[in-house]
């Protein structure tokens, strides 16, 4: 028997790794509470969690090239993006995290990412107000 096709897509989402939390090697290295959350949100699949710890008018610098934080959340992180929903790709998130810098707000580690594959990066959080205001992600060459 077939199911069809809107059916078939929602097993597939329901079942899908993308609800998954993951564990992040490395995440007790981190001491700064804020940004802690965010890596921890980012590998718990948690956006809600990761929305309320930025500034509404947070900016995200990919490679030095600024996003749309809300559209590169979605995509990179999140998977939301209706193509990677149906293909079941774009989950992004540390795996391993090596060291942390500049007083707990720069975080370096092991990334993966379905749609990029895995590689080493940066994440650099500037904070005001207790919310993160900046995002710089890159990878390390």
């Amino acid at each position: 028997m077939r199911l069809p096709l809107p059916l078939l897509l929602l097993v597939s989402i329901v079942h899908s790794p993308l609800s998954q939390a993951q564990s992040i090697e490395g995440l007790d290295k981190l001491s700064n509470p804020l940004v802690k959350s965010a890596v921890k949100a980012m590998s718990d699949n948690d956006r809600e969690s990761w929305m309320k710890l930025f500034s509404p008018k947070a900016v995200i610098s990919d490679e030095g090239k600024e996003r749309d934080f809300i559209q590169w959340s979605d995509s990179e992180i999140f998977g939301r993006l209706r193509a990677y929903i149906v293909l079941g790709k774009s989950r992004g998130y540390f795996k391993r995290i090596d060291k942390e810098d500049n007083q707990g707000f720069s975080v370096y580690g092991f990334f993966h990412t379905d749609r990029w594959g895995e590689f080493n990066t940066y994440m650099h959080f500037k904070v005001e107000n207790n919310q993160i205001v900046r995002l710089d992600v890159g990878q390390i060459k």
